[in-house]
């Protein structure tokens, strides 16, 4: 890998989910210059990218890191969370990591609820979810299927803690339901299940 290509992993380290003119700036190149190491990490499953629609214009193409770009860093923080959820299944049981998980998605609904409070419509709370799950680094989109909506993570920071915990996974899809309701919330793609994303179906009802 060349250095520029680093430096490239490092800025999306950095500034998450970013079109390719910044990225060109902050190393002083051309925009097709930056893309063509994009294009490569791409190949190696470093970096991705999504079309992210803005007003009337053309959709603008953010790069970001793949998880697998992720690791690249080296991360202990997995490790760690899983090491406590087999600690706490052995000490106290199952039973524990569920309460632990449930108290968690209460915390998480309040939350996103409180910030969820001023969009009026179906769109506009799925499309501040997404912003919310994108800071979270989710990496966060949804697009429109005909009169539903898709809400698109395309990467999963908490994938190697949900591999042990698989609580974790249903309680996002409960926390889901609950925030979106009268809405009807379905999982059509589970990075679990080999997908290479987890995308949701959001049936129409009115909020």
């Amino acid at each position: 890998m060349s250095s520029t290509q680093q430096l490239l992993l490092s800025l999306l380290k950095r500034l998450g989910p970013t079109p390719v003119a910044p990225l060109a700036c902050e190393l002083e190149m051309t925009t097709m210059g930056a893309r063509q190491h994009l294009e490569k990490l791409e190949q190696q499953q470093l970096v991705g990218h999504f079309d992210k629609k803005q007003g009337k214009g053309r959709p603008s193409r953010h790069w970001h890191l793949t998880r697998q770009g992720h690791q690249s860093f080296g991360d202990r923080h997995n490790d760690v969370a899983i090491q406590m959820i087999n600690s706490i299944v052995s000490l106290q049981g199952a039973d524990a990591i569920e309460q632990i998980l449930a108290h968690r998605s209460d915390q998480q609904l309040a939350e996103y609820q409180q910030r969820l409070s001023g969009a009026a419509s179906l769109e506009d709370r799925l499309t501040q979810l997404a912003e919310l799950r994108t800071q979270e680094g989710y990496l966060a989109r949804i697009e429109q299927d005909a009169e539903q909506w898709l809400l698109i993570e395309d990467h999963c920071p908490i994938c190697s803690a949900a591999t042990v915990c698989q609580g974790f996974c249903r309680n996002e899809l409960a926390l889901f339901r609950r925030l979106l309701a009268p809405a009807q919330v379905e999982r059509e793609q589970h990075i679990l299940a080999g997908a290479h994303r987890c995308c949701y179906r959001i049936s129409s009802g009115k909020v």
